[in-house]
């Protein structure tokens, strides 16, 4: 009896780890049952994301934030020997799980950087786009002393509030009133300071001071970062969870010799939500997309601009074979994965009077019967099996989604085929764009450019039953015409004015998508948000266009790509 008490005991202990193991993955949250233990005292604060980056002669040099199970977030200035010679991977490496530099503990990891990213517009002369990766040769096994830090959230909270509501925690081994490197991890609470206030403070930022790619943060006397401090993060509690916001770029020396920094002075961070598109990418592909493809929907940034063109290679259309007769293109298709393209369920289910021959890739205009041009750039993919929602009804409007599995990958080293992203989480968005072919253009139709803006689906809803449709709309989205204005909102995006005086004429073939861009301050990134599903088909209708939300059917979209990708594990 008394040694089947013991295994049960030890079988609970076992189940206990496991799940504090698992917990442990989790971004953001700290144990603190768990501690540091120094000098056989409990010390009041775990850190558990912040390293320690040496130097290959064994030299601390600069503080690091763990956002992944093998990358770092640090200041690429970190990464230069005297700001001017690029040091190699081999010579750097991390300690992670520690307090006490001189006393590292038996839950001391070490990593091995195996390459170093630095941001590509980063300026060795003003230290502006100050952001670097390191990648470790080894994956990181999490535990209650080293795990992850949370990038920071959609929609979380702004600058702004933030200087009204907390202060943001620093940490870090940086040089102490005495000139030298603190053995002990030191913390400071630090309060987010106005731009106009931080300019004028401190004028020796001025060539580096940038709003939205940086931002200033001090104690007024109480503490500062310096050196040594430099490539640790900003960190802010939101909903329980401790996410990063800054790294630390450069504080300000001080004219008394007593002292290397001066705590009366601002410290600049860099913002890492500007840049958090690059780092997701490099670092949490599926944060960056949610099949986890690095390079989907890429374009180049050219500043907060309105674009007038947008190119769109990952846009296909449906070529079918109608009554045995005549070929024609009657739906789109969106290139998500080297071997499926996502479309509209309607589109690809089975008709007597139709057969989809074909998958088109690589066109910017159809005409009555693109397959008789002939064009040497187009690829028609051929199909080995539709994937129907399994909840869509042809007589309904939900669930209106579909993948088309081609029989040969994509290769997307041609500059006209490419991937477009499909969103990880719901991005606030001021309006969408929409490029299609519509039904009343002339042969050879030309993509059409609009703009669209979301509207209450309770609303939407409502003026169809009042025309007499009722129908299930779950999955889907509403959305209205607007026209683009170069006004320009607080938080920095453009306005789109609904149009009130729409004439309903220009119908979208079936499936036409509506997109929506995100920047990294280097590269664009193109997310698709919807596929018009139904709409009004004449000029008098007051209807709304809907569209089947691919947010909300990504997670379908993900589960039947790795059920049937034959390639999967090549991502």
């Amino acid at each position: 009896m008394a040694a089947l008490k013991f295994s049960l005991l030890l079988l609970l202990l076992a189940f206990v780890k496991l799940k504090s193991s698992k917990a442990a993955h989790s971004c953001g949250i700290v144990d603190r049952l768990a501690g540091y233990v120094i000098n056989a005292e409990e010390t009041e604060n775990v850190w558990p994301w912040h390293v320690a980056i040496y130097n290959s002669s064994n030299a601390y040099i600069a503080g690091g934030t763990i956002i992944s199970d093998q990358f770092i977030l640090t200041a690429a200035h970190v990464t230069f020997r005297n700001q001017n010679l690029p040091l190699r991977p081999y010579e750097l490496h991390v300690v992670m799980g520690i307090k006490n530099l001189s006393s590292p503990q038996n839950y001391t990891r070490y990593g091995n950087v195996s390459r170093i990213i630095r941001y590509p517009e980063y300026n060795r002369d003003t230290m502006l786009n100050d952001l670097a990766l390191l990648q470790l040769s080894e994956k990181i096994e999490f535990s209650m002393h080293i795990c992850p830090i949370c990038l920071w959230p959609v929609g979380g909270p702004s600058l702004e509030k933030l200087a009204e509501e907390q202060r943001g925690t620093v940490v870090g081994w940086g040089y102490t009133e005495n000139s030298t490197i603190s053995q002990v991890l030191r913390e400071a609470e630090m309060s987010i300071i106005d731009f106009p206030t931080c300019a004028e403070n401190t004028k020796s930022f001025q060539p580096l001071l940038t709003k939205g790619r940086n931002y200033c943060a001090g104690t007024r006397g109480e503490a500062t970062v310096c050196r040594g401090d430099s490539g640790g993060g900003m960190y802010f509690m939101v909903g329980f969870k401790w996410y990063i916001r800054g790294i630390v770029n450069q504080g300000t020396p001080t004219q008394d010799t007593r002292y290397p920094c001066d705590p009366h002075k601002e410290v600049i961070f860099m913002d890492v939500p500007f840049y958090q598109k690059w780092v997701e990418r490099h670092a949490l592909p599926k944060q960056h997309n949610r099949l986890g493809l690095s390079e989907c929907g890429m374009g180049k940034y050219e500043g907060d601009v309105e674009r007038d063109v947008v190119k769109s290679p990952w846009i296909a259309h449906l070529f079918y074979r109608f009554w045995d007769r005549f070929n024609v293109s009657d739906c789109h298709g969106l290139l998500v994965h080297p071997e499926f393209v996502v479309t509209l369920a309607r589109c690809i289910i089975d008709q007597p009077q139709r057969k989809l021959l074909y998958v088109v890739l690589g066109e910017e205009t159809i005409g009555p019967d693109p397959y008789e041009e002939n064009l040497d750039y187009a690829l028609y993919a051929e199909i080995t099996e539709k994937i129907l929602h399994e909840q869509f009804k042809e007589e309904d409007f939900g669930y209106d989604v579909g993948l088309v599995h081609l029989k040969t990958r994509v290769d997307f080293s041609k500059e006209h085929i490419k991937p477009i992203c499909l969103p990880s989480a719901r991005d606030p968005v001021a309006y969408y764009e929409q490029l299609a072919w519509y039904r009343r253009e002339d042969h050879p139709k030309p993509l059409t450019f609009s703009h669209l803006q979301e509207i209450r689906l309770e609303s939407c809803i409502a003026r169809y039953k009042r025309n007499g449709i009722s129908a299930s709309f779950d999955q889907l989205m509403c959305l209205q015409d607007c026209l683009f204005s170069s006004d320009v909102l607080a938080n920095g995006t453009y306005t789109c004015h609904v149009m009130l005086e729409k004439v309903y004429c220009d119908i979208p073939l079936s499936g036409g998508p509506v997109y929506y861009t995100k920047h990294d301050g280097y590269d664009t990134y193109t997310y698709l948000a919807g596929m018009r599903a139904f709409g009004t088909a004449n000029c008098t209708d007051r209807l709304n266009d809907v569209y089947s939300d691919m947010f909300e059917m990504g997670a379908w979209i993900e589960r039947k790509i790795e059920e049937n990708s034959l390639f999967i594990e090549e991502l």
